[in-house]
C-alpha cells in the first residue's frame, strides 16, 4: 500500500536459479549505490521520515530530556589505559563538548592534564578519537583518529611531554576492531594491521591486510611487512583474512599472530620478538582454531588459554610455548555446568577469572597455589571486566556494569584482598532509575529449551496489558547482550514503558552451543526464540502486541527482521538500525567474504537453504499487515551497505496491507554509528524512541 507522500521504489525484477530454486530480487539495482535513482529514492526517503518524525508531538520536547538527562553527568570517561609504570590515558568528554580530548595524569591520584583535543588536529574535517595505546614507558602515545563514522583510522603519535605530534602519519588502519596496536618493546615505534584498500566501493576493498611495523623517526614508505599473505606464503591466508598481531608484553620472549576474521576461532602462529623486530620471517604454527580457543596469555614459556574445546562453557588451561601440547594440556580451571567462564588475567597473585551465569550474572575469582577463593564485589554485578599488566605485577582492575548502574572501576590488592573504588567517572545515582526493579528469568521456546529474559521496570507498573514494551536482543556471534545501563533502556523507563532483552540462541549467554544453536541452520531458533519471549510477556499481561516495539542493529536485524516476517502479528513497532537484512546477498557487498563465515555461501546448497531462511527480505510477502518499520541506513557503513536496509524499506513498502509507516532514515555523512557525536547520537536516539512512542500509543507522541 502506497503511504501518502511515499514514493514507491520502481520494481526491476532480477532472477537467480540456485540449486533448482528461484529467486527473485525486484530491488537488486539498489546495490549500486551510485545509481542516480537508488539515491535520489534514499534522499526522498531521508526526508519523508525527518519531516514525519518532526511532526511527532513529543519529539522536541524528548530530545531535550535525553540532552537534561545527559548534563546531569558533568563529564564522562571511556578507553582506560594504564602503563606499566603508572601512567593514566583517557578520553574525557565534559557534558557541554560534543566528543572526546584525551587526558592523562601520573597515577591514579596525580593532577589530570589534557594532552590532545582533535579540534586542533584538522579542524575543518570534524575528527574523532576512536583509539589510544600509550607506549610502555608513557612517554608516546598512539591517537587513532576517524572522521564521517567510516571507523578507519589515521594513526598519529604524540609526545606526552611535548604535546607535540611526532613524525608523520600513517592511515588505512582499523584499530577498535582489528587488534589495535602493539608498542616495540624499545617503544621506538608499533605494530599494527594495515588496510591497503578502504574504499568501499573499490576493487579489492578489505583484502589482503597487512600486520608492519611502523618506526616513528622513518618515513611512511619504509612500512615494514611481518605477517601477511603476501609476507607469509606458507600460511593459508585468504584475501579477505586479517593478519592480528599479540605483543602484549614488553618482556614477552615470544610474539604471537592470527589469521583473523569475523569468525570465533583463529589459526595462530608464534614467533620470537627479538626476531620478529630483526626481519627474521620464521613463524611456526601453535594452534589450529579447531583449539577453539578464545583469549590467550602469554607468561614466559607458557600460553595460559580460555577454550571451549570439549567444553561449551569454557575451561582454562595451560601448555607450553616451547613443546605446545593441546590435546593433553595442563587444565587449570575445570568447565562449570552453569557458568560461562568469560573473561581472564594473570598477576603476580595468581589467575583472576570470570564466570557469568545466562549472561546476566558475573562473579569474579581468583587460582592460586591451587587454591581457588570467589572475590567480592561492593554491589551485584551482572557484568565484570578484568585486566591487569601481567604476572611480574600484582595490580588488577575490576571494571562493574549492570542494567541499572553504570560502570564502577575497583583495583584490587592482591595482598590485602581488598577492592579500592578507582573511578575516574562520576558515579552517583540516578534518579529517574530509583524503584526500578529487574526480573531475571529463562522462559520455555519452542523447542522445550530455556531462554534468558530480563525484564526492567518501575516497581509500581501493573501487569494489565496497558504497557508499552519495548524488547531488544541479537543473537550473533557469540555476543553475549551484557547488564549496561544503555540510553534506550533509560530513557524508555522513564517515559513509563517497561524494557526487555532476550537472550537468544547465537548469543554467547550459555557458552559456545548458545552460538552454534543460532548459527547458519540453526539460525531460525534466533528469531523464534525471541517470538517465544514476546509470547511470554504477552501471557503474562506485561504488555499487548498493539503496544510492542522491538529494536536491534546489524546483526540484529536478522533477528528483529524475520521476527516481524515470521509473526507480524505480534508486534506493533520495530526499528532496525544499519542491519543485515538482505542475508542472501551479503557475500557480495562489501567485505562479503567475511560474512560467509558467519553467515555462509550461496554457493554451498545447504548454506544456501540457511541463508535463505534467514533472508527477511525475501519472506516479505505481498498484501500482509505488517508492523510499522524504522530503518537507519549509513552511506559510509563499512560492516551492513546501505543498499540491504534500503531494499527492505522499499520491499515492505510495496508489500503492506496496513497504514502503518515504513520509515528509512539515510544518514549520508555517517556509517555504522560507532564513532558518532554526542549530538548526533542523541538526535537518532530521540527519533526513535519518539517513534516507538509514538507508534505503541503514547498520548504525548502523536502527529501534530
Amino acid at each position: 500500500m502506497e503511504h501518502a507522500s511515499i514514493h514507491l521504489a520502481p520494481i526491476k525484477n532480477v532472477t537467480d536459479t540456485l540449486f533448482g530454486q528461484k529467486i527473485v530480487d525486484p530491488y537488486r539495482y539498489f546495490e549500486d549505490l551510485n545509481d542516480t535513482i537508488v539515491i535520489n529514492w534514499l534522499k526522498s526517503q531521508e526526508d519523508y521520515s525527518k519531516k514525519t518524525i518532526e511532526r511527532i508531538s513529543g519529539y522536541k520536547r524528548l530530545k531535550e530530556k535525553i540532552i537534561s538527562l545527559e548534563k546531569n553527568t558533568p563529564f564522562t570517561i571511556s578507553k582506560y589505559k594504564v602503563t606499566n609504570k603508572g601512567s593514566y590515558f583517557y578520553l574525557k568528554r565534559n557534558s557541554d563538548e560534543d566528543s572526546p580530548n584525551l587526558y592523562y595524569r601520573q597515577g591514579f591520584l596525580g593532577e589530570e592534564e589534557r594532552i590532545f583535543t582533535p579540534k586542533d588536529f584538522k579542524p575543518k574535517d570534524n575528527y574523532l578519537i576512536n583509539y589510544i595505546q600509550p607506549s610502555w614507558d608513557g612517554q608516546k602515545i598512539v591517537i587513532g583518529l576517524t572522521k564521517n563514522d567510516k571507523e578507519f583510522s589515521d594513526l598519529i603519535v604524540i609526545d606526552v611531554t611535548s604535546k607535540e605530534i611526532l613524525n608523520g602519519i600513517t592511515g588505512n588502519s582499523l584499530p577498535t576492531n582489528l587488534g589495535g596496536v602493539d608498542w616495540l618493546p624499545d617503544n621506538t615505534g608499533f605494530i599494527y594491521t594495515y588496510i591497503p584498500i578502504i574504499a568501499p566501493k573499490t576493487k579489492g576493498y578489505l583484502h589482503n591486510s597487512k600486520a608492519i611495523i611502523y618506526k616513528i623517526n622513518k618515513e611512511n614508505n619504509q612500512l615494514k611487512d611481518v605477517f601477511s599473505k603476501n609476507n607469509n606464503p606458507e600460511i593459508n591466508f585468504k584475501e579477505q583474512d586479517f593478519p592480528l598481531i599479540y605483543l602484549t608484553n614488553p618482556k614477552n620472549k615470544f610474539t604471537l599472530g592470527s589469521v583473523a576474521g569475523v569468525a570465533s576461532y583463529r589459526d595462530t602462529y608464534f614467533i620470537e620478538t627479538d626476531d620478529l623486530i630483526n626481519g627474521k620471517n620464521n613463524w611456526k604454527p601453535l594452534f589450529k582454531k579447531e583449539e577453539q580457543i578464545k583469549q590467550f596469555i602469554i607468561n614466559g614459556n607458557e600460553l595460559i588459554y580460555r577454550t571451549s574445546k570439549n567444553a561449551t562453557n569454557y575451561t582454562i588451561c595451560k601448555t607450553s610455548l616451547l613443546k605446545p601440547n593441546f590435546i593433553n594440556p595442563s587444565i587449570l580451571v575445570s568447565e562449570d555446568p552453569t557458568r560461562v567462564i568469560t573473561d581472564i588475567a594473570i598477576t603476580s597473585h595468581g589467575i583472576f577469572y570470570v564466570k557469568t551465569k545466562n549472561g546476566v550474572d558475573a562473579k569474579l575469582y581468583c587460582l592460586n597455589n591451587d587454591i581457588t577463593k570467589h572475590i567480592s564485589i561492593p554491589k551485584a554485578s551482572g557484568k565484570i571486566n578484568i585486566s591487569s599488566k601481567g604476572s611480574g605485577y600484582n595490580d588488577l582492575w575490576v571494571t562493574t556494569e549492570g542494567w541499572l548502574s553504570n560502570k564502577e572501576r575497583y583495583h584490587y590488592n592482591s595482598e590485602t584482598s581488598m577492592l579500592k573504588e578507582e573511578n575516574l567517572n562520576v558515579v552517583s545515582k540516578i534518579p529517574e532509575l530509583e524503584n526500578v526493579i529487574v526480573k531475571e528469568i529463562e522462559i520455555t521456546s519452542h523447542d522445550g529449551t530455556k531462554v534468558p529474559l530480563s525484564i526492567i521496570h518501575k516497581d509500581n507498573i501493573k501487569l494489565n496489558s496497558n504497557n508499552r514494551l519495548l524488547i531488544n536482543g541479537y543473537g550473533a556471534y557469540g555476543y553475549s547482550q551484557k547488564p549496561i545501563l544503555n540510553s534506550f533502556l533509560l530513557n524508555w523507563i522513564n517515559e513509563g514503558g517497561i524494557y526487555a532483552v532476550a537472550h537468544v540462541r547465537g548469543g554467547g549467554e550459555k557458552g559456545n552451543a548458545w552460538r552454534k544453536g543460532g548459527f547458519k541452520a540453526t539460525k531460525p531458533n534466533t528469531w523464534k526464540d525471541f517470538i517465544a519471549c514476546t509470547e511470554y510477556l504477552i501471557e503474562q499481561k506485561y504488555s499487548t502486541s498493539k503496544k510492542i516495539a522491538v529494536w536491534s542493529r546489524s546483526a540484529g536485524g536478522v533477528l528483529i527482521g524475520r521476527a516481524i516476517t515470521e509473526r507480524p502479528d505480534l508486534f506493533k513497532a520495530a526499528i532496525i538500525q544499519v542491519g543485515k537484512i538482505n542475508t542472501m546477498r551479503s557475500e557480495f557487498g562489501q567485505n562479503g567474504k567475511n560474512s560467509i563465515k558467519e553467515y555462509g555461501t550461496v554457493t554451498d546448497s545447504l548454506e544456501f537453504k540457511a541463508l535463505l531462511e534467514m533472508d527477511a527480505y525475501h519472506h516479505v510477502k505481498n498484501n500482509i499487515e505488517y508492523p510499522s518499520v524504522y530503518l537507519t541506513a549509513g552511506m559510509n557503513d563499512a560492516r551492513v551497505p546501505a543498499w540491504q536496509p534500503g531494499k527492505f524499506a522499499a520491499r515492505l513498502q510495496a508489500a503492506t496491507a496496513s497504514e502503518n509507516p515504513i520509515l528509512l532514515s539515510v544518514d549520508f555523512g555517517g556509517g555504522h554509528g560507532l564513532d558518532i557525536s554526542s549530538d548526533k547520537k542523541n538526535t537518532e536516539l530521540s527519533k526513535i524512541l519518539s517513534f516507538a512512542l509514538w507508534q505503541t500509543g503514547h498520548p504525548d507522541y502523536q502527529l501534530d
